[in-house]
């Protein structure tokens, strides 16, 4: 398979051979560091370029009925469907001639089940928080779609088990393109959003399907889908135009299968052509761009690991003992828990979350003072603005002052949000003797990352914005001038319905949205903070034990008689001028295209003209 580069003026290729090649060049300089993980994910981006696996993947929040769309997309009800949240693991489902099961353990082992026990292994009541170790499942079936790609079922977000959630987020570097579920029974969600803001740069290739379309009627599944798409739109603005939303109603599509022993259509063939068409049709080149993508990413990392190599390799050998020893009690102390330093960040989040119930109180009461006094305490003069203008025109200003008011609260809470929890972080780590001040000195002294690094992961950016609620009023304003009726009652008495109504109308709209702000700050403060806590135990555990293997490994280097360390370092030095050769090559490939008639991997099977 070619890979054409548009940019280049003598319109030159890229060989996947040469791909391959660079990706055995940096697996080898892992594995001369011990980096396993490193080692590992560049093996895993060989196998999929060699083994065309396209990674189609059905994402959502839970209960949406994602593995109900793939038992349809399949042709067979395979993936195990329940009512409690289920998928726990991630589970390939790939072709095969006949149907089987394999539970992959984090272990390395393998076992092949029955495909009746599967659920043993993925549903949350059989296996919680994934206590039975499992990797991943595999599922083999004999479908179409499954000769073409590798379908995968995540996790659903938004359940009340976070590690699920977490799941599915660690697998989104290896997605190649996705099927977004979203449910006819329920409007796009806060959380649906604050997904979609997270994955839409790592995800390019994504098509939107609305499930259970069959519970409304036509008219109100137009409705529905015009919202949502309206909100995706929202979130998508930065993106070129196009989105769109597919209908499909699994449940009529095996509810005919099971009367009539064929599978019904419930919109899955208008679901599959455009597979075929925004996915199939291309996936050779969104595969390889992907790969391109990962693979670029993890020779940042292993520059960076070789940094460290370099620098350890020239630290005395009685200091990297007492480093070594420091990393040891550091994953030690990260892997029995860290209460203190939780305790004192959650106390420092409840007064942040105080602080914000007590500036939205104020907003309230400074709101409801405006309407009573604009309203009720000075009615001669607001009624003399109103016959000026009329009624329906004056409320109208009347309401958008005040949702401007709030949006600019929203906005202040937003951005004093974000800076005081980082705020919070950093002054625990320069003030406390325990572990994060013990982790900020071992990072700045062996790689002189400052812990801004992990804070930058924290941004309440990443979740959705708020979205005022302007209140569904049960009495309209009518206009004074338009309602005969106001013409035969005394003007005092219709300044008294006009205005107490107006009033009642406007506690309905600021009362709603000083409780919805503060329920949305408080969650988002408290869900970023388990997020990040979950990225940066991760990270540091994992950053931990690969420095104090490089630490281990230059130990060894340096008190071997047959090691010369400069020449290692030399070594070192030319395996970076190797990485950076490799990733200047592929930030100059922008918007690449496949050469046609071309192929992937050993499939054997011919990539269609997509030129």
């Amino acid at each position: 398979m070619n890979y054409l580069n548009n940019n280049t003026s003598d319109n030159q290729y890229l060989i996947v051979s040469e791909i391959q090649s660079d990706i055995r060049s940096l697996h080898r300089i892992s594995e001369s560091i011990n980096d396993k993980p490193l080692a590992d994910s560049f093996s895993e981006i060989a196998h999929k370029i060699e083994e065309n696996r396209f990674y189609l993947v059905i994402i959502g929040l839970f209960k949406r009925g994602k593995s109900s769309l793939i038992n349809a997309l399949i042709g067979h009800e395979l993936a195990p469907v329940a009512v409690t949240p289920l998928t726990s693991v991630v589970t390939f489902f790939e072709y095969g001639t006949e149907p089987k099961a394999e539970v992959w353990f984090q272990d390395g082992g393998c076992l092949s089940v029955p495909l009746s026990e599967v659920v043993q292994y993925v549903s949350e009541e059989e296996n919680p928080e994934n206590k039975k170790q499992v990797q991943h499942l595999r599922i083999y079936a004999n479908s179409p779609i499954l000769e073409q790609v590798i379908l995968v079922d995540t996790p659903g977000l938004g359940s009340l088990f976070s590690h699920n959630s977490d799941t599915t987020l660690k697998f989104l570097p290896k997605i190649d393109a996705a099927l977004f579920v979203l449910s006819a029974d329920i409007p796009i969600s806060k959380n649906d959003e604050e997904f979609l803001l997270q994955m839409k740069h790592s995800i390019p290739n994504v098509i939107f399907v609305l499930n259970k379309s069959d519970l409304l009627q036509p008219d109100e599944l137009n409705k529905m889908i015009r919202y949502n798409l309206d909100s995706l739109k929202r979130i998508f603005r930065d993106q070129p135009d196009g989105l769109e939303l597919i209908p499909v109603s699994t449940r009529e599509f095996f509810a005919k299968a099971r009367i009539n022993g064929s599978p019904g259509d419930g919109n899955l063939k208008a679901l599959h052509e455009k597979i075929n068409k925004r996915i199939i049709g291309s996936k050779d080149e969104i595969l390889v761009a992907q790969s391109i993508r990962q693979l670029t990413n993890l020779a940042n990392q292993l520059d960076t690991m070789l940094t460290v190599k370099a620098k350890t390799l020239q630290l005395p050998l009685e200091e990297l003992e007492q480093k070594r020893v420091s990393m040891q009690k550091s994953l030690d102390f990260l892997a029995n828990g860290k209460d203190d330093f939780e305790a004192v960040v959650q106390s420092r989040i409840k007064q942040l979350v105080e602080k914000v119930g007590g500036q939205t109180d104020r907003k309230r009461n400074e709101l409801e003072n405006l309407c009573r006094e604009t309203l009720l305490e000075k009615q001669a003069e607001t009624w003399e603005k109103i016959r000026e203008t009329d009624a329906d025109v004056f409320y109208k200003n009347l309401l958008d002052r005040i949702i401007a008011q709030y949006n600019a609260l929203r906005e202040e809470l937003e951005e004093s949000v974000k800076n005081e929890f980082s705020h919070i972080i950093l002054q625990y780590s320069e003030q406390s003797q325990s572990f994060l001040n013990e982790i900020v000195r071992q990072m700045e002294q062996i790689l002189g990352i400052h812990i801004g690094g992990i804070i930058s992961s924290f941004d309440l950016d990443i979740y959705t914005a708020f979205y005022i609620y302007e209140g569904e009023m049960k009495y309209s304003i009518p206009s004074l001038r338009k309602k005969m009726v106001y013409r035969f009652i005394p003007e005092s008495r219709v300044r008294s319905m006009v205005l107490r109504q107006m009033y009642t109308n406007c506690m309905e709209v600021v009362m709603p949205n000083a409780g919805r702000i503060r329920a949305d700050i408080d969650y988002r403060i408290r869900e970023s903070f388990r997020k990040f806590r979950s990225h940066f135990r991760q990270k540091l555990e994992e950053l931990l034990q690969s420095m104090k293997n490089l630490i281990d490994e230059s130990i060894r280097s340096k008190t071997s008689v047959d090691e010369n360390i400069g020449e290692m370092l030399v070594g070192i030095q030319l395996q970076k001028q190797e990485i950076e050769k490799i990733i200047r090559h592929y930030s100059r490939q922008q918007e690449p295209v496949m050469s046609s008639g071309q192929k992937v991997g050993n499939s054997g099977k011919e990539v269609k003209n997509v030129i």
